[in-house]
């Protein structure tokens, strides 16, 4: 229960930390909050830089659906945890959570006629936060 809770305040301080970078001139700032090897991206993947093509989310929005797929291996040692999707704002969508044996793919239906940022997490349990923000 402790993990959960732990991961549940980790990820919405990423998630903020993330909402905060994206605004202009507060970059610097959230790099200063010590974010450094903690949330990764595809730009700043940090010292798992030779994994990254396998954690960082896949995004594809069809039809007021956004769907998720992070192409990475899943076995009982190493496998992703989660998506969540969080809109501009920082409002909570939703989380889909994996096993080993899952396809690591989810989909999240957005709001009827959403336009704005959307912020995608991939969670392994090895290669911690991959964080993938595109505007719909």
């Amino acid at each position: 229960m402790q993990r959960r809770h732990f991961v549940r305040n980790a990820l919405a301080g990423a998630v903020s930390a993330a909402a905060v970078a994206s605004v202009p001139g507060t970059a610097q700032a959230a790099s200063d909050m010590g974010l450094t090897n903690i949330v990764f991206t595809e730009d700043d993947p940090g010292h798992f830089a030779k994994v990254a093509k396998l954690h960082v989310p896949e995004v594809h929005v069809e039809g007021g659906m956004l769907k998720v797929h992070t192409p990475h291996p899943m076995s009982e040692a190493h496998y992703i945890v989660s998506h969540t999707v969080v809109l501009e704002g920082g409002k909570f969508l939703s989380r889909t959570t994996f096993n080993w044996k899952d396809k690591p793919t989810s989909e999240h239906k957005l709001p009827e006629g959403y336009k704005g940022k959307v912020m995608v997490t991939s969670t392994c349990n090895l290669h911690d936060w991959w964080l993938k923000e595109v505007s719909v």
